[in-house]
């Protein structure tokens, strides 16, 4: 067969010549015999590796333990890195007031994340007048221009109006620190307010202007504008007040000078003492033909006076009414007596003590808590009225309508509204009226507010 003619799988390749035989030998001779070693293994073990493997639970608590120390290493550089910024960003605050420079603790200003400034320094600086109680402070330029805070009190009052405020004024030993958002934002005009809260500085700077090269201080004005107002005090700027007859001997009652003495707040809240008696209780009781049954009544001189201006017009405009006065002044003792009256009452129909004084508390007040006592305050009744007091008949009176139309012009005001049950804590009472003077009766009446509500304005 020819060579060309073979398949691949029969064709060979060619045999080696002696001489590269013999090098293949020799090469095989020199080799040595690895018949007997053993095959690798695949992973070399460590020794720390066969350890482990031989003591697991003492492996276990040491993985535990290196575990729990690398995490405390992490957590103390974490922690003394953030000690570092927060004691960089808890470094003293430095407040000019004008070229004071006064520094203060950063924790002692900087309260739940929130600025604060210290009024008192702000109203020293800025020559404010400075009035409050244990609970709230009040900041004036005049009469029309004020700010006052109450302490921990999400509301302020700014010129008649109250406002949300973001954060509460804490008020404390006298000190009261107000936000330093609310206060920048409520100065309008006097004086400029800067902060830089990157570098802990606040500046604050009265405002100036010159005439004639002599310089003098801005008008410092409060707003309420930048702020969520919830009520205010309507102006009652422009009212006119008519009376049906010459009141001018009567006015200097009916507009005390100073009405601070008849916003006296008498409630629960505000107890009278045993010993309570009204500085100017008027020595003459009021005339019998307003009184209706003879018996001796008395109120504060002034008071007193404004009433019986009040009730002669009445009596002018609605002759033969039948309205007179049932009730005024009450000294602390007759209190006493009257309260223990109504729970007898009460005890006699078969209530318990608790239950008969829990009863008497929805319609009369606990002695020292009565608005009586103050000498301030009278009840009116109609002869008409055959059940005593009670609002269903007394609000069907001319008396009833006369007085809601008119009371404010003579310094009084409904005391007890029929709206105002949460705030004063008595129920309504259409024939019981409070004198305060004609300026606040009349705010009151236009604001459509409770004695409570009105104070907080002042």
């Amino acid at each position: 067969m020819k060579k060309d003619d073979m398949s691949p799988i029969e064709s060979k390749e060619s045999e080696l010549n002696s001489a590269e035989l013999q090098m293949l030998q020799s090469s095989l001779a020199e080799q040595e015999d690895r018949s007997n070693i053993p095959p690798p293994e695949r992973k070399k073990q460590s020794k720390l590796v066969k350890f482990a493997k031989k003591n697991t639970a003492l492996t276990v608590i040491i993985s535990v333990f290196v575990t729990a120390l690398v995490a405390l290493l992490v957590f103390l550089c974490v922690y003394m890195a953030t000690g570092l910024a927060n004691g960089k960003n808890k470094r003293d605050y430095l407040f000019t007031f004008g070229e004071e420079e006064i520094r203060i603790k950063y924790e002692k200003i900087v309260i739940d994340e929130v600025l604060y400034i210290d009024m008192n320094k702000l109203a020293q600086y800025a020559e404010l007048s400075v009035s409050g109680s244990e609970n709230t402070m009040k900041y004036v330029v005049s009469d029309e221009q004020y700010i006052k805070f109450t302490n921990e009190s999400e509301y302020a009052i700014i010129n008649a109006t109250k406002v949300v405020i973001p954060a509460p004024a804490i008020i404390k030993n006298g000190t009261c620190l107000v936000p330093y958002d609310v206060i920048s934002k409520a100065v309008e005009t006097g004086i400029e307010f800067k902060s830089d809260r990157a570098k802990h500085t606040v500046s604050i700077t009265r405002l100036t202007y010159t005439v004639e090269d002599v310089t003098y201080n801005e008008d410092i004005t409060f707003s309420s504008a930048d702020f969520t107002a919830v009520s205010a005090i309507q102006s009652t700027s422009g009212i006119t007040f008519e009376y049906n007859a010459d009141v001018t001997s009567y006015l200097q009652y009916i507009v005390p000078e100073d009405d601070t003495p008849y916003l006296m707040l008498v409630n629960p809240q505000n107890p009278l003492s045993e010993s309570f008696v009204p500085e100017n209780l008027s020595e003459t009781p009021l005339p019998s033909k307003y009184t209706g049954q003879g018996e001796l009544y008395y109120l504060d001189e002034c008071a007193s006076e404004a009433l019986i201006a009040m009730v002669a017009a009445m009596y002018r405009d609605i002759p033969n009414n039948g309205a007179y006065v049932t009730s005024a002044y009450r000294d602390y003792q007759y209190q006493v007596e009257l309260f223990e009256e109504y729970i007898n009452g009460y005890i006699k129909k078969g209530y318990t003590r608790d239950a008969a004084e829990a009863e008497v508390l929805k319609t009369s007040a606990r002695p020292g808590t009565s608005e009586h006592q103050s000498g301030l305050c009278v009840d009116f009744i109609t002869s008409g009225m055959k059940n005593g007091l009670n609002n269903t008949d007394f609000e069907k009176t001319a008396a009833f309508k006369w007085l809601s139309d008119n009371a404010y012009k003579y310094g009084f005001i409904l005391r007890y509204p029929e709206n105002k049950t949460h705030i004063t804590s008595y129920s309504y009472e259409s024939w019981h009226y409070r004198f305060v003077g004609r300026d606040a009766a009349t705010a009151i009446y236009f604001s459509d507010l409770c004695l409570e509500e009105y104070l907080e304005f002042i």
